[in-house]
């Protein structure tokens, strides 16, 4: 494969001279190792008025000087230099955490909150597409900006779900204010596979995931991979479960209940073809790809292995967050499960008194005189 090269002066003499000649523009270029279209552009930037155009064939001709002059110009406008200089730590470690599957935005901001120099966001992508980072390209990126935005729209059921559909969700729940509402879903290795599958918990407020490996994409394997996770946590942990209409999540009397028949929680049901009625667990399922592709085999996939890809997933600053962890947040709402925040009550009746309206109130030492008529 021939490398670029740019036409220099030397170059430029050359075309002066077969042009004037007579020469055409493919049989310049073909002389000259260029492509047609570089000539033709590199002569139309050299051309000049021919002072003896009325006796000639070719009105105009070609100037090397004029065209070097125009180069010189533009070499000079093509903005200002990289930031980089010669900073290559900078750009090895770039190379190293993007590699890793850390996302540019989060290596950007992560290294402003610590007060270390590094260039914007934009920037970076920028410098990965002109090749300023040794070994990272586009194909290295966990994602590129700037997708398309989907068109989100509601499908009818064909049937009515097991258990509430997402209608009756409380607004609440779908504004990320309260603690214990969580996303749930199921990812799968090879079509074929029927062993092959893992479920995935997203908590709405905090993101934190939580991987398991299910026995299979059964109903059954469901609701026990279900009890066995939450008996791993304080209670108020799971209030409400928002899952899809898949095969697996239609045991809803057995998800929402213990062995004992007691209630622990609430299933919702989005619509079907709604995925974005979950949207953060999707978006979480996505970064789960990274480390499990569609198509490979998950036959050898154990909870250790799940257990790993979580506690990266968790441990990753995020944006949505402020740049704190889902695990950070997730800690600190379960200490206030389990320490739940002092109420002082003297201070909110204190407070109560100061609100209400004030009422005017007799004077029992005023006596009132009426006159005698």
């Amino acid at each position: 494969m021939k490398k670029y090269r740019r036409l220099d002066w030397s170059d430029r003499l050359r075309i002066e001279a077969l042009y004037n000649a007579g020469n055409t523009c493919n049989l310049i270029a073909k002389h000259l190792g260029f492509a047609p279209s570089s000539i033709y552009r590199e002569i139309k930037h050299g051309l000049y008025e021919h002072m003896g155009a009325e006796t000639t064939k070719r009105p105009w001709h070609y100037s090397a000087q004029i065209a070097q002059e125009y180069a010189d110009y533009q070499s000079t406008a093509k903005g200002a230099d990289i930031k980089l200089s010669d900073n290559h730590e900078y750009a090895k470690e770039i190379a190293r955490k993007v590699k890793l599957g850390i996302s540019i935005d989060t290596i950007v901001n992560v290294k402003k909150r610590s007060g270390q120099w590094t260039v914007s966001t934009t920037t970076l992508y920028r410098y990965i597409d002109r090749g300023y980072i040794p070994g990272v390209t586009s194909k290295h990126l966990p994602e590129k900006p700037h997708r398309k935005q989907r068109k989100c729209s509601t499908v009818k059921a064909a049937r009515a779900p097991k258990g509430l559909p997402i209608d009756r969700r409380p607004e609440d729940i779908a504004n990320r204010k309260t603690f214990g509402h969580w996303e749930f879903d199921s990812v799968i290795g090879k079509a074929k596979g029927r062993k092959q599958s893992i479920l995935t918990l997203t908590e709405r407020k905090t993101r934190f995931e939580i991987i398991f490996r299910a026995a299979s994409k059964t109903s059954a394997a469901t609701v026990y991979a279900l009890n066995k996770i939450i008996r791993q946590f304080p209670q108020g942990t799971f209030q409400t479960i928002t899952v899809d209409n898949g095969s697996e999540f239609q045991d809803c009397y057995g998800m929402e209940h213990d062995k004992q028949g007691n209630k622990r929680l609430t299933v919702y049901y989005a619509h079907p073809y709604s995925s974005w009625e979950r949207g953060t667990n999707e978006r979480n399922n996505r970064i789960i790809r990274r480390y499990f592709p569609k198509g490979k085999s998950m036959n050898r996939l154990t909870q250790k292995d799940c257990d790993k890809v979580a506690a990266s997933i968790n441990a990753m600053p995020r944006k949505i967050l402020d740049w704190c962890t889902a695990q950070e947040l997730f800690e600190r709402e379960l200490a206030n499960l389990q320490n739940p925040p002092r109420v002082d009550l003297y201070e909110t009746f204190r407070v109560g008194l100061d609100n209400l309206p004030r009422i005017r109130q007799k004077n029992p030492c005023r006596r009132r005189f009426r006159g005698i008529y």
